[in-house]
């Protein structure tokens, strides 16, 4: 059977879940968490996405974010991807680290944006962590009530005006989920909308704009290609094409490697073909090259820096 349609569409807003293969812990420890953070991070300057509210727990996560681009598949992969290869590094460990498909509600902001915020605000109480919410570090509560230190694409403000400012947003949180909505997450199988009879019906009329996941051609046609990438490698690295594409036996070609790298990240294509467009001979060599990439950015933090004001250029020359 082939997976079920996502529904996407311009700024939709979702409640996405996933959970640690076979529930394993997905948070070892605090710079496991701060990755997970800084790789939303990555997508907010990729991808200009919104994220109103976030709960991470040791084996799962929770956030409620917006896509402006409507796509919630190439942002996903992106946060469970990258996080899934820190993870991997930092822990000596291979293969994947997530249950596979993440679980996707779209939500009616008008509707239940305050309830769905209280609701992931309030997993660590629920789990037993903390006694109130505030109190738990990995979780956004702690921002509605005082900003200092709010992370740039955390977006409190649409919540709290829906509910008249901070201590009303508190006193809502403290007050508890609705029991209708309570019932809802319990359900084994539930609606992926959750919201008013009229904005279901808005979504799953003919002509929504949804798209499957894992269907290739589809993703290629919104994506970079690698010719966006090379001239903007060119740009910075302020060298000549024909050094992208030569490699020479004992010397370091960075801006060739990065050039793989972000072709490899940012658009849609197998190893062999990416291998092949460079001239690598294999994709054991590319692999290699790109392995080499995410060593340096996960050691030195300024040129991973460096590697993401490419990348966020790359996207801005396609939209």
């Amino acid at each position: 059977m082939s997976r079920p349609l996502r529904i996407q569409f311009p700024a939709a807003v979702y409640h996405v879940m996933n959970r640690g293969a076979a529930r394993q812990p997905t948070f070892a420890d605090d710079a496991d968490y701060e990755a997970f953070l800084d790789t939303v991070g990555q997508a907010h300057r990729l991808w200009g996405i919104d994220v109103f509210a976030y709960c991470l727990m040791g084996n799962h996560y929770h956030p409620c974010l917006r896509t402006p681009k409507g796509n919630l598949s190439r942002v996903m992969r992106h946060i469970d991807g990258i996080y899934t290869q820190r993870f991997n590094r930092r822990h000596r460990r291979d293969g994947a680290l997530f249950r596979g498909r993440y679980k996707a509600i779209v939500v009616d902001a008008d509707e239940y944006l305050a309830a769905v915020v209280r609701y992931i605000h309030l997993n660590a109480v629920e789990g037993g962590v903390v006694e109130m919410p505030q109190d738990y570090r990995w979780a956004s509560h702690q921002y509605y009530l005082q900003p200092k230190g709010i992370p740039s694409w955390l977006n409190i403000a649409q919540a709290l005006e829906q509910l008249g400012g901070r201590k009303t947003f508190h006193e809502f949180v403290l007050s508890g989920n609705e029991e209708s909505l309570k019932q809802y997450y319990a359900a084994p199988r539930h609606s992926p909308i959750l919201g008013s009879e009229a904005f279901m019906e808005r979504v799953r009329e003919p002509g929504a704009a949804v798209a499957r996941e894992f269907a290739r051609y589809e993703r290629r046609a919104v994506q970079a290609g690698p010719e966006h990438v090379i001239r903007e490698v060119l740009r910075q690295y302020k060298i000549d094409r024909e050094e992208i594409f030569r490699g020479v036996r004992g010397r370091e070609n960075e801006g060739r490697k990065v050039a793989m790298y972000l072709v490899k990240r940012c658009c849609d294509r197998t190893l062999p073909e990416i291998a092949k467009y460079f001239g690598a001979g294999s994709y054991a060599a590319l692999s290699w090259n790109c392995r080499s990439i995410e060593s340096k950015m996960a050691k030195e933090k300024k040129f991973r820096n460096w590697i993401e004001k490419i990348a966020a250029s790359i996207h801005q020359l396609q939209t």
